[in-house]
């Protein structure tokens, strides 16, 4: 793991079914927010909002391009898309000497079935800006290929730094 302060993204490229690149997206990744249930009654001091550990609320997921192309497409299909985005992050490291920027691979995987389409609009000399909308059904994010995250809605994970908190075996 590199040390250092990420400073900004070098841009994501994104992969249909891990081979076919749709090229350098921009992407708005999922809020995680938790399914909750109101505790009250005896003994409580009013209501508690509690988190239900590992159940989320749907996860929604966008992706933007300068423009709509062949490539980009097909994303619009009513089926599930198995979407595998790769980057770099620059990390300036103030332990090295000069301190030099360093680079930090991100991959984060994500199975999801699209929900809409912004194809965009057309104004002379500007870019259209299109936009695709997706429910993510399951995301692995990877930080220097070591795995951080891993939620799978249809298989029962939820995993944090290796601890699967769904799984009663390796619930601490």
């Amino acid at each position: 793991m590199l040390g250092g302060i990420p400073t900004s993204l070098q841009g994501f490229s994104v992969y249909m079914d891990a081979l076919k690149e749709l090229g350098v997206v921009d992407i708005e990744l999922p809020n995680i927010q938790f399914m909750s249930d109101t505790v009250s009654g005896s003994g409580i001091a009013g209501e508690i909002d509690m988190p239900i550990a590992g159940l989320t609320q749907g996860m929604q997921m966008k992706i933007k391009k300068r423009s709509p192309n062949m490539q980009f497409t097909p994303l619009l299909a009513p089926r599930t898309h198995n979407l595998t985005f790769r980057g770099n992050m620059l990390v300036e490291d103030s332990g090295l000497p000069l301190s030099r920027s360093k680079t930090r691979k991100i991959r984060i995987v994500a199975n999801v079935k699209p929900k809409g389409k912004n194809l965009g609009k057309g104004e002379v000399a500007k870019s259209m800006e299109t936009e695709a909308e997706f429910e993510v059904i399951s995301l692995r994010v990877f930080m220097d290929e070591i795995p951080t995250l891993h939620i799978d809605k249809l298989n029962n994970k939820f995993v944090v730094d290796g601890i699967n908190y769904l799984d009663e075996d390796n619930f601490l």
